[in-house]
């Protein structure tokens, strides 16, 4: 690595690790306060709240990392162009690929390490923290909304719950499938509503199909007026309960997942998986994506104030991005776009944009 390398390197690493400690900082303060009259309300120990708040560093870290290295990399290069550096180095023949190689390489190797974070931590620590904030603050504090929706996995029952009323402890319309020993589905049920009565899930109107190997129904089908479900979670569990669509699971278990429904024949929910395992394997490289974009509006020359400009171009281009991201994911529920692309559209027009502008600097 050059001299010139090392040294812009460190202005990013040096400003990355600052700002991101800044924004993980303030967003726990944020946090604390927006939610200070219920730890209140809960009586709990400082002890139990420092445990809670170090358990959700990781996630906060997935969050702010990629705004954190974006306005990293604008003010650095902000600051060189004012003193006149980036001229100097320009005029000494080093190319503009040359300058933003390094940054591109850091930005790879953080992703990297955001991926293996999100695979291999997140998910025991939002488990952890999850449990803290049902102890702690969900049971002392019922708050309960309807949700629609959920999908969870219970020993070797997938469940499918459409609603979920917490006041009357009820699932309503709920197709579980029955998983056999070496992974397929072996019987699959439909019931109208699954109610927990002192202590135990009853469901009531209830259709159970025995499957075979090809996923089709053999036999004549069950029906049980009441049914007891075999199932461990309290109807407070299902309150925070992470959706195998929307929470925090991995990768490997995402496309187990996949495969399942494509057995099962079920394509809208079976795309809905896939967007969602693009989506967790696009979201650590959004560093890269947002770095290579905003460089060609960093390498220009052209003075600016740094602290104010890069702050605000930050968030410009953060929007943006999450703008084109969100839109493309939409997109992708509704079967406009392939759901494998939807998550990464985002990312690829950032390139595109990125390595136009980078070309088109002289």
């Amino acid at each position: 690595m050059y001299i010139v390398d090392k040294y812009i390197l460190s202005k990013v690493v040096k400003g990355y690790l600052l700002i991101l400690a800044a924004f993980m900082g303030l967003y726990v303060v944020i946090d604390l306060f927006s939610n200070l009259s219920d730890f209140l309300r809960a009586g709990i120990r400082w002890e139990i709240l420092l445990r809670y708040y170090v358990l959700t560093l990781p996630l906060i870290f997935l969050r702010v990392s990629p705004f954190s290295l974006l306005i990293s990399t604008l003010y650095t290069f902000t600051e060189l162009n004012r003193h006149n550096e980036i001229l100097g180095m320009r005029t000494m023949g080093i190319s503009i690929l040359k300058m933003a190689l390094p940054i591109i390489a850091f930005a790879f190797l953080v992703s990297s390490g955001a991926l293996y974070l999100q695979e291999n931590l997140l998910l025991d620590t939002q488990r952890q923290a999850e449990d803290i904030k049902l102890e702690y603050l969900t049971q002392k504090n019922p708050s309960y909304k309807e949700q629609r929706n959920i999908a969870f996995r219970d020993k070797n029952l997938l469940y499918f719950i459409s609603r979920f009323i917490p006041q009357d402890k009820s699932l309503l319309d709920v197709i579980i499938f029955k998983e056999s020993p070496n992974g397929s589905i072996a019987e699959k049920m439909v019931a109208r509503r699954i109610t927990f009565i002192k202590g135990v899930w009853i469901a009531s109107d209830v259709v159970s199909y025995n499957v075979d190997a090809e996923g089709a129904f053999v036999e004549t089908p069950f029906y049980w007026k009441e049914k007891i479900i075999d199932l461990d979670e309290q109807p407070e569990n299902l309150v925070i309960k992470k959706s195998i669509f929307e929470g925090f699971t991995t990768l490997k278990n995402l496309h187990r997942e996949i495969a399942r429904l494509k057995r099962m024949q079920m394509q809208q929910l079976g795309d809905n998986l896939v967007i969602e395992f693009h989506r967790k394997l696009a979201d650590p490289f959004s560093h890269i994506f947002l770095i290579i974009g905003v460089l060609p509006f960093a390498l220009e020359i052209k003075k600016r104030k740094a602290g104010l400009s890069s702050l605000g171009i930050g968030f410009i281009v953060g929007f943006i991005y999450y703008v084109v991201f969100s839109t493309s994911i939409a997109f992708g529920k509704a079967g406009l776009v392939f759901p494998f692309l939807a998550p990464w559209m985002a990312g690829l027009f950032f390139l595109i944009v990125g390595l136009s502008g980078l070309n088109l600097i002289r």
